[in-house]
């Protein structure tokens, strides 16, 4: 491989050493130069798609003002390797995800929630003429009778979050205007540096239209709250009771998944509940 990912770079005019990086996902092997990221993807079946994906959606985001590295060269000519390759700007920063106080970092998350404002409400429509785009609504496969029946017959459940779903689950919680979305916003795809400040947003790979609440699905429960704040400075029209409610009943469906123990959900699903509305715009009140 190594001499394969030498010609990519000469392709490319590159004349830069190179080391293979550990990685966290599993759709991309990652190689680094002082300048570069080359991406390659695994054999992992949804791997190509999600580079396609990338390409469409990592410079619309950067054009928009979001931040994240320019994308280089996308190559699907096949003419090195029997794979498509991306070549990236390298950020030098640290893996949100690596750091051990990671949601200890709230000035990060702060310029997280803004940095998905920005996303859910500057991109206002995007040419994807071959469909690559995702959909990143697939994973919302939950009922409030497949919840209620779930915590019901589990020794994890809370009297609580039973009665919020019985009373909050309504069907127009679910009804909303899409946004263009990154999709996987978990704590392995942004950059920070050690001053708790945010550089970049990456792996786009799950991105497209969906609902702006699927953006708060993987982040921490324990930093929605902070991560709101940031979002709500320049997107607060979107957020509503019905928005919050989302990204609580997505919450609540993710510990079911994860068999967790749902009594540890109470107290942030009163605290997002409670504090809601210190986070709509002028606009909605």
């Amino acid at each position: 491989m190594d001499a394969h990912i030498r010609e990519i770079l000469k392709k490319n005019q590159i004349n830069e050493s190179f080391v293979k990086l550990t990685t966290h996902g599993i759709a991309n092997e990652i190689y680094a130069t002082p300048n570069f990221i080359l991406r390659i993807p695994t054999d992992h079946p949804e791997a190509n798609s999600d580079a396609y994906t990338e390409s469409v959606a990592a410079p619309l985001a950067k054009l928009n003002g979001i931040k994240t590295p320019k994308l280089i060269c996308f190559d699907d000519s096949f003419s090195i390797i029997n794979k498509t390759y991306s070549i990236w700007e390298r950020v030098h920063g640290l893996t949100l995800g690596e750091i051990d106080n990671y949601l200890q970092y709230s000035n990060t998350w702060r310029e997280i929630g803004f940095e998905i404002g920005k996303l859910h409400i500057n991109i206002k429509n995007c040419d994807d003429p071959n469909g690559w785009l995702d959909n990143p609504e697939t994973f919302r496969e939950y009922t409030k009778e497949t919840m209620i029946k779930s915590l019901s017959n589990s020794d994890l459940n809370s009297t609580y979050i039973l009665g919020f779903i019985e009373k909050k689950y309504t069907n127009d919680i679910y009804s909303y205007k899409k946004c263009f979305v990154h999709g996987d916003t978990n704590e392995f795809n942004f950059l920070c540096n050690e001053n708790d400040q945010l550089l970049s947003v990456i792996d786009w790979g799950d991105a497209g239209w969906g609902d702006p609440a699927i953006d708060f699905y993987m982040i921490p429960i324990e930093v929605i709250d902070n991560v709101l704040d940031g979002y709500s400075e320049i997107a607060g029209i979107n957020i509503d009771y019905r928005f919050i409610y989302r990204i609580i009943f997505d919450k609540i469906w993710a510990a079911i998944e994860q068999n967790q123990d749902i009594r540890g959900l109470e107290k942030n699903v009163i605290e997002l509940e409670r504090n809601y509305v210190k986070h709509i715009s002028k606009t909605n009140l």
